[in-house]
Order: structure tokens, then C-alpha cells, then sequence
């Protein structure tokens, strides 16, 4: 049986998600989002998808596990605040699936991936790139890919 790990990066105008299988294989990249300028607004819009598409995920992708990157400290305050609003609806709605999901801090998972808890975010494209044969479209995706890739050595002790 194949085992599932979805890695999440949260920002406060959407959670990107991509998943890989138990061989770090690239199975699915996902995105929830709202164009809606004003964030009360847009954090339901895309945080209520994220709750109804989890239920056809975890049907494709079991057993699945969950990471996500933790809330950075930002400058501007309310934009910290709102992240981290984002990221912790994010983990709620996982444990209302029964999913174990883990936070886990961007200095670790790039230490992990990349090999320097400070990588650029040039870095850590041109790693997932070359890790998955691919081309991500979007900074976050290749984020949530190794976020995903550290979820994967948390609950097995594989290596990359």
C-alpha cells in the first residue's frame, strides 16, 4: 500500500498544497484561493474549499499525512496575524478529517531539503526543480513540495 503526504504553505491570500508519494514521487499539486480583495471575505472563500476538497483528496491519497509550514513573523503585524489565522484554520480542518498534521518551522524543512535553514527562495525553486524533474509555476508550490518531503521523512525516518 502506498502512503500519502501533502505539504501546505500558507500565505494570507492562499494555501498552496502539493503531494508526493511514499518514494518522494510528485502525485498532485493543488491551490486554494480568492481574488476577493478584503481577507475577512477571502479567508472563507478559500479556507471553505479547502475543507470540501479535502474529503475527494483523502479519497485519491490514502493513508495521507499533513505538514504545514508554521506562521513567520512578519513586519507588518496584521499580515503576520493573518497568516497565521490561515495556517491554524488550515491544521483545524485536517483534525476534523482525523489527520495528523504536523507544523513545521521554514528553517527545518529547508535544512532538511535544501541543506541551509536560510535558503533563498531562489534556492529552494531551483532545489524542488531539480528534485522533481519539473517546473513549478508558482514559488509556493515548490515550498509546500519540500514541506511535503519533510512530512514524508518525519513519519517514515527515510531520507531524501
Amino acid at each position: 500500500m502506498d502512503s500519502y503526504y501533502l505539504g501546505l504553505d500558507c500565505s494570507s491570500k492562499a494555501v498552496h498544497g502539493v503531494i508526493i508519494n511514499k518514494e518522494g514521487q510528485l502525485q498532485e499539486t493543488l491551490k486554494w484561493a480568492s481574488k476577493t480583495p478584503d481577507f475577512d471575505t477571502r479567508f472563507v472563500d478559500f479556507l471553505t474549499n479547502f475543507y470540501e476538497e479535502l474529503g475527494i483528496i483523502i479519497e485519491r491519497h490514502t493513508p495521507l499525512w499533513v505538514a504545514v509550514e508554521a506562521p513567520i513573523f512578519i513586519q507588518n503585524p496584521k499580515t503576520t496575524m493573518q497568516i497565521a489565522s490561515v495556517v491554524y484554520t488550515t491544521k483545524f480542518i485536517c483534525s476534523l478529517y482525523n489527520l495528523d498534521c504536523s507544523l513545521v518551522q521554514n528553517k527545518t524543512w529547508k535544512k532538511y531539503t535544501v541543506g541551509r535553514g536560510n535558503a533563498s527562495k531562489s534556492d529552494i525553486l531551483e532545489y524542488a526543480n531539480i528534485f522533481w524533474q519539473t517546473t513549478f509555476a508558482e514559488q509556493d508550490w515548490a515550498d509546500a513540495a519540500c514541506v511535503a518531503l519533510w512530512c514524508r521523512n518525519e513519519i517514515t525516518g527515510e531520507d531524501i
